[in-house]
Protein backbone atom coordinates (compact mmCIF):
# COMPACT_ATOMS: atom_id res chain seq x y z
CA UNK A 1 0.00 0.00 0.00
CA UNK A 2 1.52 3.32 -1.00
CA UNK A 3 -0.35 6.18 1.44
CA UNK A 4 -0.55 9.55 -0.96
CA UNK A 5 -3.03 11.27 -0.30
CA UNK A 6 -2.95 14.74 1.37
CA UNK A 7 -2.17 14.03 4.88
CA UNK A 8 -2.14 17.59 6.11
CA UNK A 9 -5.80 17.28 5.34
CA UNK A 10 -6.48 15.02 8.31
CA UNK A 11 -6.70 15.35 12.18
CA UNK A 12 -3.10 15.13 13.61
CA UNK A 13 -4.54 12.09 15.95
CA UNK A 14 -5.58 10.51 12.36
CA UNK A 15 -1.97 10.87 10.96
CA UNK A 16 -0.03 9.62 13.84
CA UNK A 17 -2.37 6.35 13.69
CA UNK A 18 -1.53 5.86 10.50
CA UNK A 19 2.18 6.20 10.82
CA UNK A 20 2.05 3.87 13.48
CA UNK A 21 1.04 1.27 10.80
CA UNK A 22 4.46 0.03 9.60
CA UNK A 23 3.30 -3.84 9.14
CA UNK A 24 0.78 -2.68 6.22
CA UNK A 25 1.83 0.84 4.81
CA UNK A 26 4.99 0.33 2.74
CA UNK A 27 5.16 4.00 1.62
CA UNK A 28 4.39 7.78 2.76
CA UNK A 29 4.17 10.64 0.65
CA UNK A 30 3.33 13.81 2.83
CA UNK A 31 1.99 16.58 0.92
CA UNK A 32 1.55 19.60 3.09
CA UNK A 33 3.63 22.24 5.15
CA UNK A 34 7.18 21.68 6.20
CA UNK A 35 5.95 21.39 9.59
CA UNK A 36 3.54 18.88 8.60
CA UNK A 37 6.56 16.92 6.34
CA UNK A 38 9.71 17.10 9.23
CA UNK A 39 6.72 15.98 11.44
CA UNK A 40 5.99 12.55 9.34
CA UNK A 41 9.91 11.73 8.95
CA UNK A 42 10.40 11.99 12.88
CA UNK A 43 7.14 9.98 13.90
CA UNK A 44 7.47 6.84 11.67
CA UNK A 45 9.23 4.11 11.05
CA UNK A 46 7.89 3.79 7.21
CA UNK A 47 10.08 5.17 4.19
CA UNK A 48 8.78 8.40 3.70
CA UNK A 49 9.10 10.13 0.31
CA UNK A 50 8.86 13.85 0.47
CA UNK A 51 10.90 17.23 1.47
CA UNK A 52 10.65 19.38 4.25
CA UNK A 53 12.22 22.92 2.58
CA UNK A 54 11.06 24.52 -0.60
CA UNK A 55 13.37 27.76 -0.63
CA UNK A 56 13.29 28.85 -4.23
CA UNK A 57 14.95 31.55 -5.72
CA UNK A 58 14.75 33.48 -8.96
CA UNK A 59 17.67 35.62 -10.55
CA UNK A 60 17.37 38.59 -13.10
CA UNK A 61 20.14 39.37 -15.04
CA UNK A 62 21.01 42.84 -16.25
CA UNK A 63 19.72 41.37 -19.73
CA UNK A 64 16.06 40.74 -18.98
CA UNK A 65 13.12 42.57 -20.14
CA UNK A 66 11.43 44.27 -17.42
CA UNK A 67 8.01 43.51 -18.93
CA UNK A 68 8.39 39.94 -19.32
CA UNK A 69 10.49 39.81 -15.52
CA UNK A 70 7.48 41.35 -14.28
CA UNK A 71 5.14 38.88 -14.93
CA UNK A 72 7.31 35.91 -14.23
CA UNK A 73 8.11 36.89 -11.00
CA UNK A 74 4.30 37.95 -9.29
CA UNK A 75 3.74 34.49 -10.99
CA UNK A 76 6.23 32.78 -9.41
CA UNK A 77 5.30 34.66 -5.92
CA UNK A 78 2.03 35.06 -6.10
CA UNK A 79 -0.25 32.05 -8.26
CA UNK A 80 -0.41 29.86 -4.98
CA UNK A 81 2.51 31.29 -2.30
CA UNK A 82 2.18 28.31 0.15
CA UNK A 83 3.12 26.01 -2.23
CA UNK A 84 7.02 24.62 -2.10
CA UNK A 85 7.67 25.71 -5.70
CA UNK A 86 6.69 29.23 -4.68
CA UNK A 87 9.97 32.00 -5.26
CA UNK A 88 11.04 33.02 -1.57
CA UNK A 89 13.83 35.02 -2.50
CA UNK A 90 14.52 37.56 -5.61
CA UNK A 91 17.99 38.07 -6.74
CA UNK A 92 18.86 41.33 -8.70
CA UNK A 93 21.80 42.15 -10.89
CA UNK A 94 23.29 45.40 -9.58
CA UNK A 95 22.23 46.73 -13.17
CA UNK A 96 18.51 46.38 -12.66
CA UNK A 97 18.55 49.05 -10.03
CA UNK A 98 19.89 51.39 -12.91
CA UNK A 99 18.02 50.20 -15.77
CA UNK A 100 14.65 50.47 -13.24
CA UNK A 101 13.98 46.68 -14.55
CA UNK A 102 14.18 46.32 -10.27
CA UNK A 103 11.98 48.97 -9.77
CA UNK A 104 9.34 47.71 -11.83
CA UNK A 105 9.74 43.93 -10.90
CA UNK A 106 9.18 45.34 -6.94
CA UNK A 107 6.02 47.55 -7.97
CA UNK A 108 4.44 44.85 -9.75
CA UNK A 109 4.68 42.77 -6.41
CA UNK A 110 3.83 45.27 -4.23
CA UNK A 111 0.53 46.25 -6.18
CA UNK A 112 -0.13 42.22 -6.30
CA UNK A 113 -0.07 42.25 -1.92
CA UNK A 114 3.46 41.08 -1.63
CA UNK A 115 5.72 42.29 1.20
CA UNK A 116 9.42 42.71 0.03
CA UNK A 117 12.00 42.24 2.75
CA UNK A 118 15.89 43.26 1.74
CA UNK A 119 18.48 41.99 1.92
CA UNK A 120 21.68 43.70 3.45
CA UNK A 121 22.38 45.24 -0.21
CA UNK A 122 19.15 45.60 -1.17
CA UNK A 123 18.74 47.90 2.41
CA UNK A 124 21.55 49.42 1.36
CA UNK A 125 20.55 50.66 -2.05
CA UNK A 126 17.47 51.62 -0.62
CA UNK A 127 15.08 49.18 -2.80
CA UNK A 128 13.35 47.90 0.52
CA UNK A 129 11.97 49.57 3.79
CA UNK A 130 12.08 46.56 5.81
CA UNK A 131 14.73 44.06 6.36
CA UNK A 132 14.93 40.18 6.85
CA UNK A 133 15.68 38.40 9.60
CA UNK A 134 16.95 35.38 7.34
CA UNK A 135 18.76 35.10 4.42
CA UNK A 136 16.91 31.39 3.76
CA UNK A 137 13.20 31.25 4.68
CA UNK A 138 10.59 29.95 2.92
CA UNK A 139 7.52 32.28 4.07
CA UNK A 140 4.73 30.63 2.12
CA UNK A 141 2.14 33.83 2.49
CA UNK A 142 2.59 36.70 0.45
CA UNK A 143 5.94 37.82 1.28
CA UNK A 144 9.60 37.19 -0.40
CA UNK A 145 13.23 38.30 0.66
CA UNK A 146 14.73 40.60 -1.78
CA UNK A 147 18.97 41.12 -2.20
CA UNK A 148 20.65 42.42 -4.73
CA UNK A 149 23.85 40.61 -6.76
CA UNK A 150 27.25 42.01 -8.37
CA UNK A 151 26.77 39.21 -11.04
CA UNK A 152 25.31 35.08 -11.65
CA UNK A 153 28.19 33.58 -10.14
CA UNK A 154 27.47 35.60 -6.77
CA UNK A 155 23.57 34.80 -7.49
CA UNK A 156 24.96 31.14 -7.91
CA UNK A 157 26.99 31.09 -4.79
CA UNK A 158 23.64 32.43 -2.96
CA UNK A 159 21.03 29.89 -4.51
CA UNK A 160 23.82 27.17 -3.16
CA UNK A 161 24.27 28.86 0.46
CA UNK A 162 20.89 29.35 1.30
CA UNK A 163 18.97 27.19 -1.73
CA UNK A 164 16.99 23.79 -0.59
CA UNK A 165 17.82 22.28 -4.23
CA UNK A 166 14.04 22.62 -5.05
CA UNK A 167 13.67 24.59 -8.01
CA UNK A 168 16.05 27.47 -9.56
CA UNK A 169 15.26 30.60 -11.86
CA UNK A 170 16.72 32.80 -13.94
CA UNK A 171 15.54 35.82 -16.24
CA UNK A 172 17.20 37.20 -18.92
CA UNK A 173 16.86 37.96 -22.86
CA UNK A 174 16.47 34.44 -24.69
CA UNK A 175 19.92 33.91 -26.56
CA UNK A 176 22.02 35.32 -23.40
CA UNK A 177 24.77 33.25 -22.66
CA UNK A 178 24.16 33.76 -18.95
CA UNK A 179 21.10 31.68 -19.43
CA UNK A 180 22.53 28.44 -20.60
CA UNK A 181 25.44 29.37 -17.81
CA UNK A 182 23.20 29.25 -15.39
CA UNK A 183 20.99 25.94 -16.35
CA UNK A 184 24.38 24.29 -16.45
CA UNK A 185 26.12 25.54 -12.82
CA UNK A 186 23.10 25.73 -10.36
CA UNK A 187 22.34 22.24 -8.57
CA UNK A 188 18.57 21.94 -8.01
CA UNK A 189 15.79 19.23 -8.99
CA UNK A 190 14.59 21.73 -11.38
CA UNK A 191 16.20 24.12 -13.27
CA UNK A 192 14.60 26.87 -15.68
CA UNK A 193 14.97 29.23 -18.05
CA UNK A 194 12.34 32.26 -18.16
CA UNK A 195 9.51 29.83 -16.52
CA UNK A 196 8.12 30.34 -13.57
CA UNK A 197 9.33 28.63 -10.72
CA UNK A 198 5.38 27.21 -10.02
CA UNK A 199 5.95 25.79 -13.60
CA UNK A 200 7.98 22.58 -11.54
CA UNK A 201 4.95 20.85 -11.00
CA UNK A 202 4.58 16.76 -11.61
CA UNK A 203 0.94 17.64 -13.55
CA UNK A 204 2.73 19.72 -15.54
CA UNK A 205 5.81 17.39 -16.64
CA UNK A 206 3.22 14.57 -17.04
CA UNK A 207 3.82 12.59 -14.58
CA UNK A 208 0.84 12.49 -12.00
CA UNK A 209 0.56 14.64 -9.26
CA UNK A 210 3.60 16.60 -8.14
CA UNK A 211 5.16 15.12 -5.07
CA UNK A 212 7.89 18.38 -3.87
CA UNK A 213 11.18 17.87 -4.76
CA UNK A 214 10.87 14.20 -5.21
CA UNK A 215 9.42 14.98 -9.00
CA UNK A 216 12.69 16.21 -9.96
Amino acid sequence: LILSSPLSTHPKKQVADMLGLDDVIDLVIPRGSNALVSYIKANTRIPVLGHADGVCHVYVDKSAKSEDATKLIVDAKTDYPSACNAMETLLLHKDTIENMTAMNILMGLRRAGVKCLGGPRAMERGICDLPAELMKCEYGDSTCMVEVVEDVDEAIDWIHKNGSGHTEAIVCEEGADVGEEFLKRVDAACVFKNASTRFADGYRFGLGAEVGISTG
